[in-house]
């Protein structure tokens, strides 16, 4: 896949972090969503438990989540424990959405347009999704492509006091 240097305000270069702020795009609320369009592909932070991407995968292109989560006060964080790669779990070509979503126990449910990968509540005090693993290169680097926007405020409404 190709990969712009000028991706826009949200997007990251090569597999650099993008800077966390409580105010994205002048949005307070988490209720607001946060979308990154990226290499054909619509990357959306819905809220602290739940991101979509939308657009075509082909063969070993990967969607992965990646969590942070505080357990009894300490702080945990998963790379690359909860997701898809096209062509092992999902039939390639993919052409629709994968959705991750924060619940019970780790699952993926494969529809005919949609893709929904279940990100375990790993930690007893919350568990939120960081950023999402896109592209193949970053994959292999056990990197984040995009992290959420509001991964700070997330972490910190779940946090120890």
């Amino acid at each position: 896949m190709s990969h712009d240097a000028d991706d826009g305000p949200h997007s990251t270069e090569g597999s650099s972090s993008e800077p966390d702020s409580p105010a994205v795009d002048g949005r307070k609320s988490d209720d607001e969503p946060a979308t990154i369009e990226r290499d054909g592909r619509t990357i959306t932070f819905h809220s602290c438990s739940r991101a979509t991407v939308t657009g075509k995968f082909e063969d070993g292109d990967v969607a992965y989540a990646n969590a942070g989560f505080y357990d009894d006060g300490l702080y945990g964080d998963t790379i690359l424990e909860d997701g898809v790669t096209v062509g092992d779990d999902v039939d390639a070509p993919f052409s629709g959405t994968v959705v991750f979503e924060i619940g019970e126990g780790p699952g993926v449910t494969v529809e005919s347009d949609r893709v929904v990968v279940t990100v375990s509540d790993y930690g007893s005090d919350g568990t939120v999704i960081a950023s999402l693993t896109t592209r193949r290169e970053d994959y292999r680097m056990g990197a984040p492509t995009h992290e959420h926007p509001r991964a700070s405020e997330c972490l910190e409404a779940i946090g120890p006091d």
